[in-house]
């Protein structure tokens, strides 16, 4: 085996170790987009399945392998709450710190029993993130976290109601 592929696979085994402590570290996570979740594994599952058939050494499969987990790695979520900071990308160790956000937006959407957070720095708007918790668990979490007197401003959707 050559040394590019023992690198590559070292790299591999590294960033998973990464992205596993770091959702450790999270305390919501934000859910992902299903769609994404079942197309990709089969897409790459035939990815895998076509570096087995046309490569010939052992070194040209374990490299296919491993640039298939690479892209597995995308699946592992790193999106959501840790205990000082909003984490938005798996890879971005620093995140959006609790003291630099101005304002917080909560949305309990009743059609799809989730709540939608998102969060404002420097008067701009942070991506939405949604959350599988209840608005009371997420709003004490946050009240104890953010600076004193930063607004968090609750919006609940009572659907469409027939009076």
């Amino acid at each position: 085996m050559s040394v590019f592929t023992l690198v590559f696979a070292l790299f591999t085994l590294i960033l998973y170790a990464y992205l596993l402590v770091l959702r450790k570290e999270l305390l919501f996570i934000a859910k992902r987009k299903s769609a994404t979740s079942v197309i990709l594994p089969i897409v790459l599952a035939f990815f895998v399945g076509s570096a087995y058939l046309t490569s010939d050494t052992l070194d040209e499969q374990v490299r296919g392998f491993v640039a298939v987990l690479l892209v597995l790695s995308y699946l592992i979520n790193g999106r959501g709450i840790a205990e000082d900071r909003f984490v938005l990308h798996a890879l971005d160790n620093r995140g959006i710190k609790f003291k630099e956000v101005d304002r917080v937006v909560l949305f309990q959407d009743s059609t799809e029993n989730v709540i939608k957070l998102n969060f404002f720095r420097h008067g701009l708007r942070g991506p939405l993130m949604k959350f599988n918790t209840t608005t009371e668990k997420l709003v004490s979490y946050l009240a104890t976290r953010l600076n004193q007197g930063t607004p968090i401003d609750v919006i609940i959707d009572q659907g469409n109601q027939k009076s």
